[in-house]
């Protein structure tokens, strides 16, 4: 195998602390912790970091980094100001008090009342949010779209109020629903840009982006990760399995209970097979729409799954894998599977 370079070994241990953070928090995770989980020795995290302080700041401020780009990315490719703006909510509102990136923010919130580092990237990027609402409320007003007289004060507004809700939305159970927590920031937006609420619909429906076709390459890439995984799958060989995730994947079955990560979905996968026999799992026909500048895609694709027990008794699926995929250093992996069962015997 072809050897990390330094900056791929430290684009590791910052995306496997982001998964160890997510599960213990900022406070419970130890450096011993990354390690074991990249199988690594402690003395190598620390060859890349000077502390436990500089590592946590670097893994949350790289997480962070990466989805505001590419909801920098989503924005730019809205039709008007105003469907720009409704993106901006629709993507700073969580999906849930669950939601993972929420989470993370959250959390650092609270790790930098005690964390130097931390207190400074996390002043960076909440700076870099609000920014990028100015900069949406600013070409708004050019272009005769919004009547507002002090964009950088209207988005920090906006984000103090999403930032305050979205504890309470996180933190307790039934205050508010997510569709509730929209309509709050949206009547606020509505009130700073001098529109009216309703617009904000009305503008998702405008001029849909045009698809470009998927390269014969990055068709051939994808298809060929789908193939891996069912050889995988078939051949119960759950660390080759393993490799064809991202490291921060999600993989949900339709049971109520998604994994997240790629050391979690390898250990629920060994859980779900163990005690059968063999499987033969194919995945026949796939449909790609896909962003190569971005390096992400979506895709559907059909499932067919038989399995046989070694008690005896044997079963089948029939389904949708509705996936999301990004592309690493390692080439195109899964970074979501999320399966919508039609049949299951």
């Amino acid at each position: 195998m072809k050897k990390q370079t330094v900056e791929e070994r430290r684009h590791e241990i910052l995306e496997v602390t982001c998964e160890v953070v997510i599960e213990r928090g900022f406070a419970a995770t130890r450096i011993a912790d990354v390690a074991k989980r990249l199988n690594v020795s402690t003395s190598l995290i620390h060859y890349h970091f000077d502390s436990k302080e500089q590592l946590l700041a670097e893994a949350f401020s790289y997480y962070a980094r990466k989805d505001l780009a590419a909801l920098d990315a989503e924005m730019e490719a809205a039709p008007t100001a105003l469907a720009q703006l409704d993106r901006a909510i629709q993507n700073y509102v969580p999906e849930g008090s669950d939601d993972v990136e929420w989470m993370l923010w959250i959390d650092a919130w609270g790790e930098a009342l005690r964390n130097p580092l931390m207190k400074k990237i996390s002043q960076e990027l909440d700076e870099q949010s609000v920014a990028l609402l100015d900069r949406v409320l600013t070409e708004g007003v050019a272009s005769g779209e919004f009547s507002c007289t002090d964009p950088a004060s209207s988005a920090l507004r906006l984000t103090g109020l999403i930032d305050g809700l979205a504890v309470q939305f996180a933190a307790h159970n039934d205050l508010l629903t997510r569709d509730a927590f929209i309509g709050h920031v949206r009547w606020l937006a509505a009130a700073e840009i001098g529109a009216d609420i309703s617009q904000f619909d009305a503008s998702q429906v405008a001029v849909p982006p045009a698809i470009k076709p998927i390269s014969p390459a990055v068709d051939l890439a994808l298809r060929q990760l789908i193939t891996r995984y069912c050889d995988n799958v078939n051949r119960l060989d759950a660390d080759g399995l393993g490799r064809t995730w991202a490291n921060q994947a999600l993989w949900d079955v339709g049971t109520g209970k998604a994994v997240r990560g790629r050391a979690n979905i390898v250990a629920e996968w060994n859980k779900t097979t163990k005690g059968m026999s063999w499987i033969v799992h194919l995945e026949p026909l796939a449909v790609f729409d896909v962003d190569q500048e971005a390096g992400t895609g979506t895709g559907r694709v059909t499932v067919h799954e038989r399995f046989h027990r070694a008690d005896g008794t044997s079963g089948s699926l029939l389904g949708t894998y509705h996936d999301r995929y990004v592309h690493t250093d390692q080439g195109w992996l899964f970074a979501e599977r999320r399966l919508e069962s039609i049949e299951q015997r």
